[in-house]
């Protein structure tokens, strides 16, 4: 997020550390359901996220509105102008009773809403962004703590092919604002995270921040606090009946940055893929 506030998102995201609680848990809202806010009334918006209707009038009023109708009319310019996708369904609440041989269907289903929601969401204005930010020649570091890192680990294995200047991480007891102690203006960090977020993580983009590079991030909701501190963010649902988060719909994101990074290249990285597929080729390494 840049430093002009210019949306009511931008605004809430950058008030929300400093909300009180039942303000914050409405401004979170929000930020997550959009749509919602744009088109339900004040006290079905208050009944979906367990506040009062007057502590979402207090909301509209302490981020400079007049009233919630004002409040509610930003929200509805916001779906007009980028065709918000309709939030996923909750997943059926007798999941835990039914048979295991819907386990593999209830998954992948999960998973074609995640992946379909993601990409309705793509910014190409965002995806350019970042693809310029790692073309000024500086680095590009990416992170990811916890369940995030071995994705981190999968950009940067297949990354270093698309982006010459990709900076590996090191692991173990390293904070990652530590592992990010020389990043620079014409710097690129890239940062990965989910619920529950890594506080290094988030610390590590504050330190890039101040550092003046450019962050961007990707998460699963709006009002992640990842987004306090990014350039530009790019939201990817983990909705799924399993026990843990899915990472499908970050994995794609992923994949989709790194294309775009080779796709605007010029020749010289179109060689070096060359290459290095000629260097696998001869060692033996991989099977036809």
């Amino acid at each position: 997020m840049g430093a002009s506030l210019t949306t009511i998102t931008e605004k809430l995201t950058h008030a929300l550390p400093t909300l009180p609680r039942k303000l914050a848990v409405a401004a979170r809202y929000a930020l997550d359901n959009p749509e919602r806010i744009a088109l339900e009334s004040m006290r079905a918006s208050a009944q979906a996220c367990g506040v009062s209707g007057p502590t979402l009038l207090r909301l509209a009023r302490h981020m400079g509105f007049a009233g919630y109708d004002e409040f509610r009319k930003d929200f509805q310019h916001i779906v007009i102008e980028q065709s918000f996708a309709p939030r996923v369904q909750a997943l059926r609440s007798g999941f835990r009773n039914a048979p295991q041989g819907n386990l593999a269907r209830d998954l992948a289903e999960a998973a074609s809403r995640n992946i379909a929601e993601t990409a309705a969401q793509l910014d190409p204005a965002a995806i350019t962004a970042f693809v310029s930010s790692t073309a000024r020649g500086g680095r590009t570091f990416v992170i990811g703590a916890g369940s995030m890192y071995w994705l981190a680990g999968l950009m940067e294995a297949t990354g270093r092919i698309a982006l010459s200047d990709l900076v590996s991480l090191a692991g173990g007891n390293v904070s990652a604002t530590e592992r990010i102690l020389t990043i620079r203006p014409r710097d690129t960090l890239l940062a990965l995270g989910v619920a529950p977020y890594a506080v290094q993580t988030v610390d590590a983009m504050h330190y890039a921040r101040r550092a003046g590079a450019d962050v961007f991030a990707i998460t699963d909701r709006p009002s992640s606090p990842l987004a306090l501190f990014a350039k530009a963010v790019f939201v990817t649902p983990t909705d799924s009946p399993h026990y843990y988060p899915s990472t499908i719909a970050v994995q794609l994101v992923v994949e989709t940055l790194l294309a775009a990074c080779v796709a605007a290249s010029g020749d010289s990285t179109r060689q070096r893929l060359k290459q290095i597929d000629e260097i696998r080729r001869a060692s033996g390494s991989y099977m036809d």
